[in-house]
């Protein structure tokens, strides 16, 4: 028996995010080629800014929403609080804020539709969570669900503080350099959000993929723990305490439980059945692999107090653009064919096809082969400030997302062509 198939109103607001998230990827790569200038200067300009924001929200939070509205109920074989309007609300919402957010940075101006703007993003990103809570309180899986739950509170709680910065923009009210509270905002939603929500999601997807036993649930929670004290310890240093050696610690309480996850990854793969693995889960890998960049860059930023502004945007380039745009381009091969296959075949019927047919393994290997060859000069670039190899590795990038671009719209063509 297949998987129920969801109601269509709901199917239109799945594949949907997957199509904007593509787009914004691409817009993110195009804009790096036209201002990699910038990312031989400090970390905190309008254009770097609205680049950023443009790909953590029109790409990362998109493209996780949108998957999670699909996935996180086959997971946890519950169902979502509303399946028909809320995903479609917090699409729009989320489209719209991201949009005059982008806007508002890029020209360095806050103004009404700023805040409108803010406003649309915060509340695209409550309702998700309380449509996904319904779906997390009783599922099996206490790792999963602890892991899950808790980055989305640190995404509501990134969102807060991001909220409360733009407003001390345009009517200053902090008494701490906003500098402090913006390595806050950065940091839990890089860390408390898109690693802790990738480690949730993965913990359950990879043994699927590899076809192994799941490693046991304590191995998770150990990585949770450490995530979280490590954390919640950076946070409140930087607010009150300010004090070296406490960042060395959280830094190294969270580096742990990333090497923890690393075993749990590489243990499931020696007890995997599927020992060949396709280019989607070989690039799953290799985003683990890239995750090792920001960590060595992690520590000497928190250590060294004068450490060159650049560093931080390399640091932040290799976690966004390596880590999470890598596993983005690999897992959108994993789901979004699985997704159209589950909503194009009829589950009293034999399928034709299988989700493998949707789409083409060669192209998933040149995308990414190009994209590597653009971000690995990229980074040099930012940490050498020479903007002739940012320049090089923005071209590069932009052609790799253009064919993923195309590559999502074909899957997608598949879907209303019945193929």
């Amino acid at each position: 028996m297949l998987p129920h198939r969801q109601p269509v109103f709901s199917r239109a607001a799945v594949i949907p995010f997957y199509i904007i998230a593509a787009l914004a990827f691409f817009l993110t790569t195009v804009l790096c080629l036209f201002a990699a200038d910038v990312f031989v200067g400090h970390f905190f300009q309008p254009k770097a800014l609205a680049l950023t924001h443009l790909f953590v929200l029109g790409c990362g939070v998109m493209i996780i929403f949108g998957a999670s509205n699909q996935l996180i109920p086959v997971i946890s074989e519950r169902k979502l609080y509303n399946e028909r309007v809320l995903p479609v609300l917090v699409l729009g919402l989320l489209t719209v804020g991201t949009s005059l957010l982008v806007y508002s940075f890029w020209n360095f101006l806050f103004t009404w539709y700023t805040f409108t703007g803010v406003a649309c993003i915060l509340t695209a990103i409550l309702l998700h969570s309380l449509n996904l809570y319904s779906a997390l309180k009783k599922a099996e899986e206490k790792a999963m669900l602890s892991l899950i739950k808790t980055a989305h509170v640190w995404l509501i709680f990134t969102a807060i503080i991001g909220s409360m910065l733009l407003i001390n923009f345009r009517f200053p009210f902090l008494s701490v350099n906003h500098l402090q509270y913006l390595k806050v905002h950065a940091n839990i939603g890089m860390v408390g959000w898109f690693l802790q929500l990738i480690i949730g999601v993965s913990s359950k997807l990879i043994p699927m993929f590899l076809l192994c036993e799941e490693p046991k649930e304590k191995q998770v929670f150990h990585i949770y723990y450490g995530i979280n004290i490590g954390l919640v310890l950076f946070m409140i240093n930087q607010v009150f305490f300010h004090s070296q050696l406490i960042n060395i610690l959280a830094v190294l309480i969270v580096i742990t439980a990333i090497i923890f996850y690393g075993r749990y990854v590489y243990s499931s793969y020696l007890h995997s059945i599927r020992k060949q693995l396709d280019n989607g889960m070989k690039q799953t890998r290799l985003s683990f692999a890239l995750l090792v960049l920001p960590c060595i860059l992690l520590l000497p930023l928190f250590v060294v107090s004068d450490m060159p502004a650049n560093f931080s945007l390399a640091y932040g380039f290799s976690f966004f653009g390596g880590f999470v745009g890598t596993i983005i381009m690999a897992q959108t091969f994993k789901t979004l064919p699985f997704i159209v296959w589950m909503q194009s075949v009829d589950e009293n019927e034999l399928p034709a096809k299988m989700p493998k047919d949707f789409f083409n393994e060669k192209l998933v290997r040149v995308q990414m082969l190009l994209y590597i060859a653009g971000l690995l000069p990229f980074v040099a670039g930012i940490v050498l400030k020479y903007a002739g190899l940012c320049y090089a590795g923005a071209a590069l990038m932009a052609v790799a997302t253009s064919i993923y671009f195309i590559h999502v719209l074909l899957i997608v063509r598949k879907k209303f062509a019945n193929v």
